[in-house]
């Protein structure tokens, strides 16, 4: 069991240096009601302890409240461009920032990678540093995203990307490489760990939603995924990931088909998720920070896998997964066939936390210019596509 997940300063118990003094803007999908994405915005903020931080939010009045630095408007351009000229340096805080939005956000679908692209340009002609660190690629298609893609990487001065199958993404899309892969930096919120717990066999099968996984026809597959493992007497419970209102439709729209089934309320934090996941047989998880959250209190989990992230997850942590696109029928045999999964094995849950931290150790060590005590103490991290090096 991970005593105190999600509530350290640091994966080795030490505090990060404090030599980073300079005014920097964390860009980021904030206030969002997000356990995942404030997890990350605390990441960054216990990592730069000495530094005065912006973060963009969607509620910034929420955003200052919860995390106690200043925060703008992300979608009020006139007060993003001047948090991008106050600013000593733009990090890109994590999350999947390149890749084409899902129809549910109601938006272009280029509209993020747009942005991103308008942020990194305003900062490159200002000749302030941009640092894009933790963050992941998704679904590329399309010569209009792949440019702008392009032109996002080529304006970072710090690139590390979450995972492989990012840097597999990105490469596909032209970037140069080889890219620099680390981890999601929320995982340096996760204590030492130990033995996982051992759940009984009555614990429940907690599904943790997301509403992008999937189109019109996400509620009746996962009913049907779920209806007969109900009826032959597994528990199950529904656990809403966001609490903007989108995943509480979802599950209530499945919960609707499969009578009996609770719907619980949206956790506030990842430490509670994480809590509520201790006591679960099994995760399966259609939202990424889920499966950290579960792999960090020992709980095995299911990757229902609609982006590369979600694959990711699962092939570091040694965990089974699905494809978000298959046959009721086939998610239900993986469900069953995950119930006896073991959890994740803790020293993969240590070297995810490891790759994290080197990789906010090297974001230090742009931010300070050099001039930090880290800076001889900055360890390696994996160059990806494998082929090209």
């Amino acid at each position: 069991m991970i005593a105190a997940p999600f509530d350290v300063p640091s994966a080795n118990g030490s505090t990060p240096s404090a030599d980073v003094d300079a005014h920097v803007l964390l860009a980021g999908a904030f206030g969002q009601r997000n356990p995942g994405d404030e997890a990350l915005l605390d990441a960054f903020v216990r990592a730069l302890p000495g530094a005065a931080l912006t973060a963009t939010s969607s509620a910034p009045a929420a955003t200052t409240r919860a995390h106690g630095i200043a925060a703008v408007g992300r979608h009020d351009a006139v007060a993003m461009l001047r948090a991008v000229r106050s600013a000593d340096a733009v990090v890109f805080a994590g999350g999947t920032i390149f890749k084409r939005l899902h129809p549910s956000c109601g938006r272009p679908p280029l509209a993020l990678l747009a942005r991103a692209a308008a942020v990194a340009l305003a900062v490159k002609a200002l000749r302030r540093p941009l640092a894009i660190v933790g963050v992941g690629a998704g679904d590329l298609e399309g010569a209009p995203a792949r440019r702008l893609a392009r032109l996002v990487v080529r304006a970072a001065d710090l690139l590390i990307l979450r995972d492989d199958e990012s840097a597999v993404q990105l490469a596909a899309a032209g970037a140069a490489v080889p890219l620099r892969v680390g981890a999601d930096v929320a995982w340096t919120l996760v204590g030492d760990t130990g033995p996982g717990p051992v759940a009984a066999r009555d614990a429940p099968v907690v599904v943790a939603l997301s509403h992008l996984a999937g189109g019109t026809d996400l509620p009746a597959r996962l009913a049907g995924a779920l209806a007969p493992l109900a009826g032959a007497g597994v528990p199950l419970a529904l656990l809403p990931w966001e609490g903007s209102g989108h995943d509480e439709a979802l599950a209530h729209a499945v919960a609707a088909q499969v009578p009996g089934v609770p719907v619980l309320a949206p956790p506030r934090d990842l430490a509670e998720a994480a809590d509520r996941f201790a006591h679960a047989r099994l995760v399966v998880g259609l939202r990424f920070h889920a499966l950290i959250a579960a792999a960090a209190v020992g709980t095995p989990f299911l990757a229902f896998v609609h982006e590369p992230k979600l694959a990711a997850a699962a092939r570091r942590l040694d965990q089974p997964a699905v494809a978000a696109a298959a046959p009721a029928g086939d998610v239900r045999a993986a469900i069953a066939a995950a119930l006896d999964a073991a959890p994740a094995d803790p020293a993969a849950v240590a070297r995810e936390r490891e790759r994290a931290e080197h990789s906010l150790r090297l974001l230090r060590v742009l931010l300070a210019g050099g001039r930090t005590r880290e800076a001889d103490a900055v360890d390696g991290l994996a160059l990806r596509p494998e082929e090209w090096l």
